[in-house]
C-alpha cells in the first residue's frame, strides 16, 4: 500500500481515511514509523480498532488527548471503526476542532459519507485504492428493494440482518444499514426532481432523513428502522 502520495511531510492535525478497517491501522502504523513520525509502541501513539465505536470510546480518547505527551515527539492517535455513532462523533468533534500541538489523528472508516458534515469539513479526507467499493452491487440490490412488494422487502431486511451480523450494535450492519438508506434517498430524490410537488415523495425524503438520525442512536433498532423504510416507500 503506497502511503508517501497521501501524506505529505508536514502532517495535517486530522485524517479520515476511506480503507480496510482491518488492514489500513497496521499498513499506516509501519508507514508513520518508516518515516520517522513515531516510535509505534511509544505511549504517545494510540492505536485502536473497533467493530462500533461508541460515546464511552471517544471519552478515553479525550482523555487521551488532554494528557501531555511522554516523549518530545509526536502524538498520534489511530481510530479504525466500521461505525461511529452520533454521540461519539459530536465528541470527536470537539478535539478535530481544538486539537493539542503536535498532535494527529487518523480516523479509518469505509466511507466517510455516513459522517457528519462538520467533522469532514474540518479534516482531511484520503481515499485509498484499496477502500472498498460496494456502489455497484448496493445500487442493484436498491433497485430490487425498491421494486419488490411490502412482502419481499421486509424479506430483504431479514436477510441483511443476517448478513451483517444479527447484533443490532454491530458497526457492520450499522454502517450498511446507513449506506443502504443512502442510496433508497438517492433514488427517492431522482423521482423528487421530476416532480417537486409530490408530497408522497417529499413525505418519505423526510422519513428517510428521520431514519438515518434514528440509525446513530445508541439503542436504536435497525431492524425496526429499515422496515419502517420497507413500508412508506
Amino acid at each position: 500500500m503506497e502511503l508517501e502520495q497521501y501524506f505529505p511531510k508536514d502532517l495535517y492535525h486530522s485524517y479520515i481515511i476511506e480503507g480496510d478497517t482491518e488492514k489500513t491501522g497496521d499498513f499506516l502504523l509501519s508507514f508513520l514509523e518508516a518515516k520517522g513520525e513515531i516510535e509505534s509502541k511509544s505511549p504517545d501513539v494510540l492505536y485502536q480498532v473497533y467493530e462500533s465505536f461508541t460515546k464511552d470510546n471517544s471519552e478515553q480518547i479525550i482523555d487521551w488527548h488532554s494528557k501531555l505527551g511522554i516523549t518530545k515527539g509526536k502524538k498520534v492517535c489511530i481510530i479504525a471503526t466500521k461505525y461511529i455513532n452520533r454521540e461519539a462523533e459530536q465528541t470527536l468533534l470537539r478535539i478535530i476542532e481544538e486539537p493539542a500541538t503536535n498532535t494527529h489523528f487518523f480516523i479509518i472508516v469505509p466511507d466517510s459519507s455516513v459522517l457528519l458534515k462538520t467533522i469532514i469539513s474540518r479534516v482531511h479526507v484520503v481515499k485509498l485504492k484499496e477502500s472498498v467499493d460496494v456502489n455497484l452491487e448496493l445500487k442493484k440490490e436498491v433497485a430490487s428493494f425498491i421494486s419488490s412488494s411490502p412482502s419481499g422487502r421486509i424479506n430483504k431486511i431479514a436477510e441483511i440482518i443476517k448478513n451483517n451480523k444479527s447484533e443490532e450494535n454491530t458497526g457492520q450492519l450499522r454502517f450498511y444499514a446507513t449506506l443502504f438508506i443512502n442510496e433508497i434517498e438517492k433514488n427517492i430524490y431522482e423521482k423528487f426532481k421530476k416532480n417537486t410537488k409530490d408530497e408522497n415523495l417529499k413525505f418519505i425524503l423526510n422519513e428517510l432523513q428521520k431514519s438515518r438520525d434514528y440509525l446513530s442512536t445508541p439503542g436504536a433498532a435497525v431492524k425496526m428502522i429499515l422496515e419502517h423504510i420497507s413500508l412508506i416507500i
